[in-house]
């Protein structure tokens, strides 16, 4: 049975190209992810695999802080460090993100994705994060050092000036040498520009502080005792791990990091198999279908059931290898494609071999003969059930079961979707949120389930302004002959319709509540202060602003991270004046006057979650500690308030830092905003190239812009599970046209023209596009309509159906269905009649 399955498999090469080509692209999708990430985890884990120090001592913080807000501790833990014995050395070191380095043309260097960050030289080589490579250790504010691929890049050399924007000030200082990038760490490989000790404070910090200390041991000391003998020592204030347990910790959060963007693509991956499925499903039942007769044949002759149905799982199998084959080979193609392009553009990024993991290839030999073998799987059972006595006849034919119980269970299963569909949009948030993803998942099944029933009917109406000629009447009916067939067809074009149109509602939907929520929250502010390039900026930039001719008064914003409980959130500290105009305001209960006495506002979504109303206490834990504070005012949605909120000298009590993140301008009556716009930008240009000096209308726009990289990015991905669609409706029209040869024939004989013939083909294909598309439309829309009135109180409160864009998703559909009844029309009309006519 091996042998004929094989046989089956070469004899039938366009079946065959279809159903390997489907699988071969949902495996190089998976392939291709699962590759390029553990090829870029591995090279990263080797920089926590390597260690300059044997004991690292961090700050202990209530939260997790980044690298561009670190916790701090001062010099004199370092030296109660030293004094631990055991200890040979204990070297405070200071590393920070939040710092960009400026080329000689006034523009910040590009750096491909990778965060640029700023240190302190090393006081001991031996334990130092990174060496001098060429010149001298920089001293005092006015040297520094690059590592030597920046200053590669940006075409600096030992001598010159290089400009760095750091967030306390901007700066030009002379480069006297050029270091190697860090070696081990978050920092590893990427831009790293440093100063002297006390430099490095004052421009990376505003203050006086170190991010960590590295300890080397006196020899024969042991790491895991001297490490205890440190917590006994310092206390709970810090956080003391060997090399090893920094090197575990490091590895844990790059796995989690990967895994999630390599889990968010092998998702993609596993849809469009799904919809491969639907494909590879048609293809075996018609195959089955088309060679009843053989079947029954091999019966007759002392086949078993087991044998016949085991040939058209070995067929699948060979497909499902090989197009798992072609997909893991291209999938490691695209990421070594990747790989050479970060090399091309000279990044630093830590070399690794390129990681062919046996998980990754048992991954994608499972997924792609797994999916293969099961879709097949239905078409397998109907061909051993076949009587010998079969082959005796001429219109042997394969028994279907009857369509009733099938629709009775994708009744149940879509009532079922209805439930949970509704208990979400009563949930609301979140929840809801999940809950109506669940139910469009469920009634993605139900609907298919359904569709046999569905497409008898709808295909008819569809079809019906499309006249009663022969070849529409004919193409209408071929549509109608196999509701199954059809059905499945259609539904592989239904799943990503429903994908894509659901997405462009939401992100419609997104972007006019990003709209209306901007114009609600800005009042008298009519230009507003940002930066393209790190999170925070310099004092600098709204002390220059305010000196401007024209501007009448500068509001400042700074945030950073927090925790109330297990709840994370943005602490926002505001200057004075700010909520009393530049920013407009509805309060359900207090006041802004709250803010005056140290208490804070929180948003009504927020005191909900946390369970507090205006006079309760709550405790925010920061960077800096855990401090106590009085609900003074709960606010209405508000898009620029969604944090906790209290005022700047507050702000500073709680450990914030000293740098802007926002400023809101108001101009001074008589002036125009567009020249006080362009005067702010020119004063700002020359130091600080990435601030963003925006009217409303363009922050608007730029707060918009991350939705359209998410559709665009999520779109793309999409564009596969259509492809394997469309490809679903080649097969289906090809195979159909294999399957009617006779009856092609005795069309032609009786009078159709060639033409006639491929219209009744484009018919064909129209109904199955226009069904696809039309479920697809009304399911894609419902579920993202329901997923915006579930989050109105989340900031998705404007729902938007972009109509003129829906009606060219479902006009492409329908174009490219033309398209695939191409290449099966022209096969039909170059049949010749009377071969047609004596066929099988």
């Amino acid at each position: 049975m091996f042998k004929l399955g094989l046989r089956s498999v070469l004899a039938h090469r366009l079946r065959f190209v279809l159903c390997t080509l489907a699988v071969t692209l949902g495996v190089a999708f998976a392939g291709g992810a699962m590759v390029f990430t553990d090829t870029l985890s591995h090279a990263l884990k080797k920089n926590f695999a390597v260690s300059t120090a044997d004991i690292t001592v961090t700050p202990s913080s209530p939260i997790e802080t980044g690298t561009d807000r670190p916790a701090t501790f001062q010099s004199e833990v370092a030296d109660r460090v030293a004094a631990v014995p055991g200890v040979a050395s204990a070297i405070p070191q200071l590393m920070v993100s939040d710092v960009e380095i400026l080329g000689p043309d006034g523009k910040k260097i590009e750096n491909y994705g990778l965060t640029s960050f700023g240190a302190a030289w090393p006081r001991d080589a031996a334990t130092a994060p990174f060496k001098l490579v060429d010149g001298t250790p920089p001293f005092g504010g006015s040297q520094l050092a690059l590592d030597e691929s920046t200053a590669s890049r940006a075409g600096y050399g030992i001598g010159d000036q290089v400009r760095i924007v750091t967030p306390t000030q901007a700066l030009s200082a002379t480069l006297t040498g050029t270091t190697t990038p860090a070696v081990a760490g978050a920092a590893a490989g990427a831009p790293l520009v440093s100063f002297d000790g006390a430099t490095a404070q004052r421009l990376l910090l505003g203050k006086a502080g170190w991010t960590s200390i590295t300890v080397a041991l006196k020899p024969g000391s042991d790491a895991d005792t001297v490490s205890k003998a440190i917590s006994t020592t310092i206390g709970d204030s810090v956080k003391v791990r060997t090399a090893k347990q920094v090197s575990a910790d490091g590895q844990h959060d790059l796995d989690t990091t990967f895994g999630g963007f390599s889990t968010v693509l092998v998702l993609f991956a596993c849809l469009a198999l799904f919809v491969g499925t639907f494909l590879i499903v048609n293809t075996f039942a018609m195959v089955v279908a088309q060679r009843s007769r053989e079947l029954a044949m091999l019966r007759a002759i002392g086949a078993s059931r087991g044998q016949v149905t085991s040939s058209i799982v070995v067929e699948s199998a060979v497909i499902g290898f090989l197009g798992s084959t072609l997909g893991l080979l291209i999938g490691i193609g695209v990421a070594v494609a990747i790989r050479f392009t970060y090399e091309t553009l000279d990044l630093r990024i830590p070399t690794a071999s390129l990681q062919v993991t046996p998980t990754t290839i048992i991954a994608c030999y499972i997924i792609g003969i797994g999916v293969t073998v099961a879709a097949a799987a239905p078409a397998a059972r109907r061909a051993g059930k076949l009587p010998p006595i079969a082959a005796m006849r001429d219109d042997v034919t394969v028994a279907e079961r009857s369509l009733l119980v099938r629709i009775l269970i994708g009744a149940f299963v879509l009532l079922m979707a209805v439930l949970l569909y509704a208990i979400g949009l009563n949930a609301g948030g979140l929840p809801g949120v999940v809950l109506i993803v669940l139910g469009a998942g469920t009634a993605v099944i139900g609907i298919v389930m359904l569709s046999p029933l569905l497409s008898r009917y709808v295909v008819r109406g569809l079809m019906y302004p499309f006249g009663r000629k022969a070849p529409v009447t004919l193409g209408r009916r071929n549509a109608e002959r196999n509701p199954r067939r059809t059905s499945a067809t259609a539904s592989a074009l239904m799943i990503s319709v429903s994908l894509i149109c659901g997405l462009m509602v939401i992100a419609a939907s997104a972007k006019a509540s990003i709209n209306q929520n901007i114009a609600d929250a800005l009042g008298t502010s009519q230009i507003l202060i940002t930066t393209d390039g790190t999170p925070a900026f310099s004092t600098q930039v709204g002390d220059r602003t305010e000196k401007v001719t024209g501007v009448r008064s500068v509001h400042r914003v700074r945030t950073e991270t927090g925790k109330v409980g297990k709840t994370n959130v943005q602490v926002t500290g505001v200057s004075d004046g700010t909520l009393d105009g530049p920013i407009t305001t509805t309060f359900d209960s207090g006041s802004a006057a709250a803010l005056g006495s140290g208490q804070a506002l929180l948003p009504r979504n927020l005191a909900t979650t946390l369970g507090v109303t205006v006079g309760k206490t709550f405790e925010l834990a920061t960077a800096a500690g855990t401090h106590k504070l009085t609900v003074g005012g709960i606010l209405g949605p508000n898009r620029q308030l969604n944090a906790v909120i209290v005022s700047l000298p507050t702000y500073q009590t709680i450990g914030g830092t000293t740098s802007d993140n926002l400023l809101y301008v108001e101009v001074a009556d008589g002036n125009q905003v567009g020249q006080v716009r362009a005067d702010i930008l020119g004063n700002l240009a020359t130091d600080y190239p990435s601030m963003q000096v925006r009217d409303q209308q363009a922050y608007a726009a730029a707060a918009r812009e991350p939705v359209n990289g998410v559709l665009a990015a999520v779109g793309f991905l999409l564009v596969l599970a259509v492809l394997i669609a469309l490809l679903g409706i080649v097969n289906t029209l090809g195979l159909g046209v294999v399957e009617r040869t006779r009856e092609i024939g005795l069309l032609r004989a009786v009078g159709m023209d060639a033409p006639q013939l491929s219209r009744m083909l484009r018919v064909e294909s129209i109904a199955i596009t226009m069904f696809g598309s039309l479920l697809g439309l009304a399911l894609g829309v419902g579920v993202a309509a329901a997923i915006q009135s579930a989050m109105v109180d989340n900031g998705l409160n404007v729902r938007d159906i972009p109509v003129l864009q829906l009606v060219a998703a479902v006009a492409a559909a329908m174009l490219f269905g033309v398209l695939a009844a191409v290449w099966p029309s022209r096969r039909a009309a170059r049949l010749n009649v009377l071969r047609a006519i004596a066929s099988e």
